[in-house]
């Protein structure tokens, strides 16, 4: 019924323009691959968007693992030197105290190594590597391993 109402030239004519689109459709998408044109200028450009998004993205992510890095060394390199100070300053003590030349006896000496053994394993850096003469870890450091 509408297409008697419209006739055969109507037809004709709704024919071509639909098969006119269809053309500017496939040249528009043929046109998207072709160099130095809008269409491949576009598409380029959102690609290129994209790429860099994502390098934004890895370098935010980048930026904020480096300043837990950097955190979390000042804060191990705070707690360094706290330790150090302490232990220079309880050294200088135990040296100079009255008894410091009296010797230990054996079970109070064992009680110290590990004592020292324990200091030792919970912050390594703060340990000299061995003390040989007693046989054990020495929670002080001697000059040499200080320095």
């Amino acid at each position: 019924m509408i297409l008697q109402a419209l006739g055969k030239t109507a037809i004709k004519w709704l024919l071509i323009a639909v098969a006119f689109v269809v053309l500017l459709s496939a040249i528009n998408y043929g046109l998207s691959f072709v160099p130095f044109t809008p269409q491949f200028n576009a598409k380029q450009a959102v690609a290129k968007a994209d790429r860099l998004e994502g390098q934004v993205s890895t370098l935010e992510r980048e930026a904020a693992g480096q300043a837990e890095i950097a955190t979390a060394t000042e804060t191990f390199h705070t707690r360094e030197t706290v330790i150090r100070e302490v232990q220079s300053q309880a050294d200088r003590e135990a040296r100079s105290a009255p008894d410091a030349e009296t010797p230990l006896p054996d079970e109070r000496l064992a009680r110290h190594l590990r004592n020292d053994e324990r200091v030792c394993s919970g912050a390594s850096f703060t340990c000299a590597t061995l003390d040989a003469p007693l046989g054990g870890f020495g929670a002080v450091p001697t000059d040499d391993a200080a320095g």
